[in-house]
């Protein structure tokens, strides 16, 4: 589930009064619910604060090196694959344009492992049974994004730091939409990884391309 939605997210076929409904559509049919040398040492530290740890200083983290650690909200992302080598795609039910298109994703609830977030998500976010898809890669490292500042003000955090996961479709067809227990999207469809990354928000872009690479979409 996506948290950093609007609290006030509106029902899954409504758009706000004057907004055009998002036009663009993935090229397939439709469907509807369904990453100087050292230093000259300093003087030796008396011995009672040499024991005394450091601070960490987090303040660069993955390939994007955007924000400080304490900022970034822990989230999963998920990659589903079919047979043809599309990938699973929602459109935002709380969002209109031609950007509203991602892929599933999802916050880390407390101890929660992010393998077992990432079929969590899949579940609620699309109706995935979890016998339908098959684990292919977990990516190793952790990639960060900031939101913009003007979705970003106020919130405990500014950003996400996501776990991406690759999984394969072993069924035909689309997951059932009318099986997920989240309303963060009123269609999916299989698209091509490089019409998605033309249909997501801006600040979404530079992750999804660096995951295309990472795993070979």
């Amino acid at each position: 589930m996506n948290h950093f939605r609007s609290a006030n997210k509106r029902a899954r076929h409504r758009r706000p009064s004057g907004e055009p409904q998002s036009s663009a559509q993935p090229p397939l049919q439709k469907v509807a619910a369904s990453q100087n040398g050292p230093s000259s040492p300093g003087p030796v530290a008396p011995k009672a604060l040499a024991a005394t740890p450091k601070p960490v200083n987090l303040s660069i983290r993955g390939p994007l090196g955007v924000a400080p650690a304490q900022t970034l909200r822990r989230n999963v992302g998920v990659v589903v694959r079919n047979r043809e080598g599309k990938v699973l795609a929602g459109l935002r039910a709380h969002a209109s344009g031609d950007k509203a298109w991602q892929l599933p994703q999802g916050g880390i609830e407390g101890r929660e492992k992010p393998a077992t977030a990432a079929y969590r998500e899949l579940r609620e976010e699309t109706g995935l049974d979890p016998r339908s898809v098959k684990l292919l890669r977990e990516h190793e490292a952790w990639i960060d994004y900031l939101l913009p500042t003007e979705m970003s003000a106020g919130r405990k955090f500014n950003g996400q730091t996501q776990k991406w996961f690759l999984f394969e479709y072993l069924e035909s067809g689309l997951p059932d939409l009318k099986k997920a227990t989240d309303d963060e999207f009123e269609q999916l469809a299989w698209v091509e990884m490089e019409w998605l990354i033309a249909h997501v928000i801006a600040f979404r872009k530079p992750v999804y391309k660096q995951v295309k690479k990472i795993f070979r979409l």
